[in-house]
């Protein structure tokens, strides 16, 4: 379970998948370069881009989660909280403007983490 709960936490704090320690995105707060991210990670060396278009795959699998998740938001605030139609888009609408960075980094970091397996000794060994 402890190994469960650790991928989840990498994967939604956006850490590197093989030591967990490093960052996937060098900026969090910096809006300019929102989607950029480092060719590799700073405590690992994992290369990030493995070949050209690697992430291309995530642009679809976030597509898939933001669009059911905000079918969910929206069926529940239409008929389990009785707001209007125009009301619970308006919302949607807000959330994607405000979530849509942190969405676009949650897919790509989803998407390395299914190729790349956790190594909890590679910080430890003399190939860093």
């Amino acid at each position: 379970m402890e190994s469960v709960m650790g991928l989840i936490k990498s994967i939604f704090t956006l850490k590197c998948p093989r030591c967990r320690k490093g960052k996937l995105f060098d900026q969090p707060f910096n809006f300019s370069n929102a989607f950029s991210m480092p060719s590799h990670c700073p405590k690992c060396g994992l290369n990030f881009y493995r070949e050209p278009g690697f992430y291309y795959g995530a642009m679809f699998f976030g597509y898939v989660i933001t669009s059911g998740l905000f079918l969910v938001i929206g069926l529940v605030m239409t008929f389990g909280l009785g707001m209007d139609v125009n009301t619970a888009l308006i919302v949607i609408v807000i959330l994607g403007v405000l979530l849509f960075i942190y969405f676009f980094r949650l897919a790509r970091s989803l998407w390395i983490h299914m190729v790349e397996k956790y190594d909890p000794d590679v910080l430890n060994s003399e190939t860093c």
